[in-house]
């Protein structure tokens, strides 16, 4: 009768363990993806940082929140006129997630009052906080030539 009992509970322990499992879907990484357009539109280099987890990448320009921080103040000065990113793949296995897509962005130079636009095409690794959401791992930009 104890060895009914004790598989019964452990039966109920790992039935609520795997029903509070989180399953996240490709939305989740849109949004977080459209929160990074908006404040790369906005030139809030804060705001930006507060994305990536504490040891995340921008490329290979900055590691680490306070690094992306101060690397992303350079360009305080550069009005974004439009940040666009498009997504062609999300992969996601339990709380990480892996997007592919292409971006372009308007921006007006500010010594010379240029107007530039870039294109490319980006892969970012999100993985899921349970107190912030998801968060960048790694971004990674290629310019188009």
């Amino acid at each position: 009768m104890k060895l009914k009992t004790s598989l019964l509970i452990l039966i109920a322990i790992v039935a609520t363990i795997s029903s509070c499992k989180q399953t996240h879907n490709k939305n989740e990484i849109e949004t977080a993806m459209k929160r990074y357009d908006y404040f790369l539109q906005k030139v809030d280099a804060d705001s930006i940082a507060s994305l990536f987890t504490v040891d995340g990448d921008l490329g290979k320009q900055a590691h680490g929140r306070a690094a992306i921080k101060n690397f992303l103040s350079q360009f305080k000065d550069i009005k974004v006129l439009y940040q666009l990113s498009t997504t062609n793949s999300i992969d996601i296995v339990g709380d990480s997630a892996t997007q592919k897509g292409a971006y372009k962005q308007m921006d007006i130079l500010p010594s010379s009052k240029d107007t530039l636009t870039v294109t490319g095409t980006y892969e970012t690794n999100w993985i899921w906080d349970k107190q912030q959401g998801w968060l960048i791992q790694k971004i990674e930009a290629k310019p188009s030539k």
